[in-house]
This record gives structure tokens, C-alpha cells and sequence, in this order.
């Protein structure tokens, strides 16, 4: 089985590594060398290219069997977020099109997608386009790769963390957290493992479009609370409410169901909330 990850970051790491112990042959594309000899180690092909780039996209061997594509911005501005899921999925999409042995397509979009701001449950079904420019962008790539003529799956993937990632908890432990208004919004959270097993999962009943995040989303109150009650630390002070113009993805409220793609693939999560995977990045640190 051949297999390639277009964005061997974070997650596309993990996610080669285990594919490569299940007897795959994975490639990784990422933009530079700086994660080569890595990548080598974890028995992962680099390959290094700019999907951006339209002249770069031959590169590309032929003859893959499953594709996943988890390509980032690298925390660049909107032009770059806008380029990245714009033009290098539109040259990915191209290149997909000429490929005759791919069973399996994988997209991994963002729960970001859903533009709701008051705390609403929300599943697959809700089709909104959204208005925010980032999270836009994100829309419309998703469907450029499910107009490929391709199988292709959509995981709208809530917030990611795991090990040294996840952006409130390290600012809780180095004691610059602030709680946002009164800490009403919705966090919704996966851990990376969780994401690499979805999307492994998802390569054996390709095609549908699945929300992948925990089983519990949790107020960013109740978040600190958890967090100061496990570790003995203060709460974080109260702040004003964030500008959602100061946001590059805007600021949604809402919480995600993860009931379709857990039914459709019999999925338990190994870390099924934020407790159990922050639970053990503590225990690192202890």
C-alpha cells in the first residue's frame, strides 16, 4: 500500500509513522528539509515541494494509493492561508485528477467551517458557507477536492492537542491565561492521536464528510476550573470578550458532534475528553 501525506507536519508525523508500522510505504511532502533526517527515522519518504507552486507539483510520483491531505498555513497571515488552501489545493486537485490508482482521498478541514455563535449543537448537516475569510477559503477547498472525480473524505477536525500542543493548557501552565468575558464560549478539542486513528479509520469506507472531535465540549470556564482544581494553580484572571476581528479564524460558539463518524466507523475515542489526554501531558510534566 502506498501512501501519501501532503503536509507532514504535527499530525501528518504521527500519522506516517503509524501507517509506515502497518506496512504502508508513506511519503510526506513538506515545503523544506529542516524535518528530513526526522521524517527518515520515522519511516517516512520526504519529499520537498511548495504546493503552491504549480511548476513543483510534477514532482510528484505517480501510483499512490491513499492520499491525505493536512496541509497549514505555518501560522502565516491570510494571504497565506488564502494561498495554501486556494492555489495548492487547486494544483493538488489537478494532480489528483491524472492519478489512476488512488482508492482512497483525505481531506482534514476544521469544525472552524461552522459559523455558529451561540452555543448550538452542530453535525454535518449544518451547510452554512461560512463569512470569514479563513474559514471560507477552508469551505471552498472542500469542495475542490470532492469535485475531483476521486473518492474523497472530509474530517472537519476540532481544535488539536497532544503532546507539547494546545494553545490554552501551555498558556495555563506558564501563567498567562485569561479567561475570555466570563468564560461562557464552547472549546471543542481533539487530541492528535485521536485524529491520526480517525483518519486511518476513514481509508477503509472513503467518501462522506465527518466532524472529528471528543465527546465532550467544555465552556472555557469549566476548561480552567478542571485545570486549577487538578493542578492546585489559581484561575486565571477574567478579561475582556475577544474581538473577533483580531482573529484570523474569527470567534465561533458552538458545540460539535462527533455521533456520525463514530457510528458510521464504530469509533471509541481513545482519549474520549480533554481530561484523559491533558491528565497525561500533566503526568509528563510531574
Amino acid at each position: 500500500m502506498r501512501t501519501l501525506i501532503i503536509g507532514c507536519g504535527y499530525t501528518g508525523e504521527t500519522l506516517g509513522e503509524r501507517l509506515s508500522s502497518k506496512g504502508h510505504e508513506v511519503t510526506g511532502i513538506c515545503r523544506n528539509n529542516t524535518n528530513n533526517a526526522r521524517l527518515t527515522e520515522l519511516g517516512i519518504l520526504p519529499l520537498n515541494l511548495d504546493i503552491t507552486k504549480t511548476s513543483e507539483i510534477h514532482k510528484i510520483p505517480n501510483d499512490y494509493n491513499n492520499v491525505i491531505i493536512s496541509v497549514s498555513s505555518s501560522r502565516g497571515g491570510l494571504d497565506a492561508y488564502k494561498n495554501v488552501f486556494g492555489q495548492g489545493i487547486i494544483n493538488i486537485s489537478n494532480w489528483l485528477r491524472t492519478q489512476s490508482s488512488i482508492n482512497s482521498t483525505v481531506f482534514i478541514s476544521s469544525t472552524s467551517v461552522y459559523r455558529e455563535t451561540k452555543g448550538e449543537w452542530v453535525n454535518e448537516d449544518n451547510n452554512n458557507p461560512p463569512s470569514n475569510p479563513t474559514s471560507k477559503a477552508l469551505w471552498n477547498a472542500e469542495q475542490i477536492v470532492t469535485k475531483t472525480g476521486k473518492p474523497a473524505t472530509i474530517l472537519r477536525s476540532s481544535g488539536i492537542y497532544g503532546p507539547e500542543r494546545g494553545y490554552l493548557f501551555n498558556q495555563y501552565m506558564k501563567g498567562i491565561a485569561k479567561i475570555d468575558g466570563k468564560g461562557e464560549r464552547f472549546i471543542n478539542m481533539v487530541h492528535r492521536n485521536d485524529l491520526v486513528e480517525a483518519i486511518i479509520k476513514s481509508l477503509s469506507k472513503p467518501g462522506g464528510t465527518y466532524n472529528i472531535t471528543d465527546d465532550e465540549p467544555v465552556t472555557q470556564f469549566e476548561f480552567f476550573k478542571w485545570l486549577s482544581s487538578t493542578t492546585g494553580r489559581p484561575m486565571p484572571p477574567n478579561a475582556p470578550p475577544i474581538d473577533p476581528a483580531t482573529r484570523k479564524r474569527g470567534i465561533t460558539n458552538k458545540r460539535v458532534s462527533n455521533y456520525l463518524f463514530k457510528q458510521k466507523f464504530g469509533y471509541n475515542y481513545i482519549y474520549p475528553t480533554f481530561r484523559e489526554g491533558l491528565t497525561e501531558e500533566l503526568n509528563k510534566r510531574s
